[in-house]
C-alpha cells in the first residue's frame, strides 16, 4: 500500500509559468536579447532555473552574459514570484482529501527551496511538512537525491511511495529512485509531448484524477 505521495511543484501542484516567463524576459531584456514566448518557456522548464536560463539565452552557456542573466533572473523572480502563480483548480481540495484518507504528502522540486516553501505555505497552508528543493548539498532532479531524502525522513520503502510529476524529468527522477509514478497532462507538457518523450502510461488529466488513481491503487 502507498503511504507517501511525492509531488513535483511547477506544472503539477502550481501554475508558475507566467512569473517564470516574466523573470526570463526581464533578464534577457537587459542585453536586448530576443524575448521568449510563454510556450517556449513552458518547454524549457524542468531542470531548475540555471538550466532554464541556459536554454533561454542565445548560445546558452557560451554566452558571456549568461551568469549576469541568471543573476538578473533570480533578482526579478525573488521579488515577483507570487504575482501570477496559483494552485491548479481543485488541487488544494485533492491534497486535503488525500490526507483525510491517511496519505502523507510531500514535495520534490528543482525550484529554489525558499521560494518553494513560501509558495507552498501560501497555496497549501498546513498541508505539507517535508519539502525538498534546490538548496546547498541537494542534487537536482532527475537525480534521486530528493526522493531518497523524503523516503529516509518518513522511513518508508520504495514500494510505499508514488511520485506525481508532469515532464520527462519527473519520469527520469522516479525511475532513478525506483518508485512508482504517474504524470499529469495539464502541466508543462502536452499529452502529445508526454507520449513522445515518456514511456509512462499512467496519465492523469486533472487533480481529481490524481485522487481517484492513488486511492484505487490501494
Amino acid at each position: 500500500m502507498k503511504k507517501v505521495i511525492i509531488f513535483d511543484l511547477d506544472g503539477t501542484l502550481l501554475d508558475t509559468l507566467v512569473d517564470l516567463k516574466n523573470a526570463v524576459n526581464y533578464a534577457l531584456s537587459f542585453f536586448d536579447y530576443p524575448k521568449r514566448t510563454l510556450n517556449q518557456v513552458r518547454r524549457d522548464i524542468g531542470n531548475g532555473v540555471a538550466k532554464l536560463m541556459e536554454r533561454s539565452i542565445p548560445n546558452g552557456l557560451l554566452n558571456e552574459n549568461y551568469a549576469k542573466c541568471l543573476d538578473l533572473f533570480k533578482e526579478h523572480y525573488s521579488k515577483y514570484y507570487m504575482c501570477n502563480t496559483h494552485a491548479y483548480n481543485g488541487m488544494y481540495d485533492t491534497i486535503v482529501q488525500l490526507k483525510e484518507v491517511g496519505y502523507i504528502v510531500s514535495v520534490a522540486t528543482n525550484k529554489i527551496i525558499e521560494i518553494a516553501k513560501a509558495l507552498i505555505v501560501r497555496e497549501f497552508p498546513g498541508q505539507f511538512e517535508m519539502i525538498q528543493g534546490d538548496a546547498e548539498g541537494i542534487k537536482k532532479k532527475p537525480n534521486s537525491n530528493m526522493i531518497d531524502n523524503i523516503m529516509d525522513y518518513y522511513q518508508v520503502s520504495k514500494d510505499e511511495v508514488i511520485y506525481i510529476g508532469d515532464t520527462n524529468v519527473d519520469e527520469e527522477t522516479a525511475l532513478n529512485a525506483g518508485v512508482d509514478y504517474a504524470l499529469v497532462t495539464y502541466g508543462y507538457r502536452t499529452l502529445e509531448e508526454i507520449k513522445k518523450s515518456c514511456q509512462c502510461t499512467n496519465l492523469l488529466s486533472s487533480p481529481s484524477e490524481i485522487y481517484d488513481y492513488i486511492v484505487n491503487l490501494s
